[in-house]
C-alpha cells in the first residue's frame, strides 16, 4: 500500500510541475518596429524609400503558436520603436501587431502582422527579426 501510494505522490508530482507558456518565467521576447515610405523623387527619377522607428505602436503577445487565440498581453513601443516581454516561462508564443489602416474603396482595414517563436530553456532573451511595416 504505501509503494502504491508513494508512485501515486510521484507521478503526480511530475506532472504538476509542467508549466504552460506565460508569466512567471525568467525569459524575454524583444524586437523592433520599423516603418518605410516610398516616394517618387522628381529630382533624380528614382523612387526613394525612407526607414523610421514606430513609437507608440501597441504590440500584442498571444502565449501559444494559435493566432487565432485572444492575445493575453500588450505593450507598447518605445520612441525607438522597440517593445519587450518580460518573465516567459518556456514555450510557443505569437507576437503581433497591426499595420495602420488601408483605405480600399471608402472603407478602413488594419490588418495583423505575425511572428512566431519558441523559447526552449530559461533565462533566455529571443530577439525577434525586425517587423518591417510599410506605411
Amino acid at each position: 500500500m504505501r509503494k502504491v501510494l508513494l508512485f501515486i505522490v510521484t507521478i503526480l508530482s511530475i506532472t504538476a510541475c509542467e508549466k504552460p507558456s506565460g508569466e512567471g518565467g525568467t525569459s524575454t521576447i524583444s524586437g523592433n518596429i520599423t516603418y518605410f515610405t516610398t516616394t517618387f523623387n522628381a529630382q533624380t527619377s528614382n523612387m526613394d524609400t525612407i526607414y523610421y522607428p514606430k513609437a507608440s505602436k501597441d504590440v500584442y503577445i498571444i502565449y501559444s503558436d494559435n493566432e487565432n487565440d485572444i492575445f493575453d498581453d500588450k505593450t507598447e513601443t518605445d520612441w525607438n520603436g522597440n517593445f519587450h516581454f518580460q518573465y516567459l516561462r518556456q514555450g510557443d508564443y505569437t507576437i503581433y501587431t497591426y499595420v495602420d489602416s488601408i483605405v480600399v474603396n471608402t472603407l478602413t482595414y488594419d490588418y495583423p502582422v505575425f511572428k512566431h517563436t519558441t523559447i526552449s530553456e530559461n533565462n533566455s532573451d529571443v530577439v525577434l527579426e525586425s517587423f518591417v511595416i510599410s506605411k
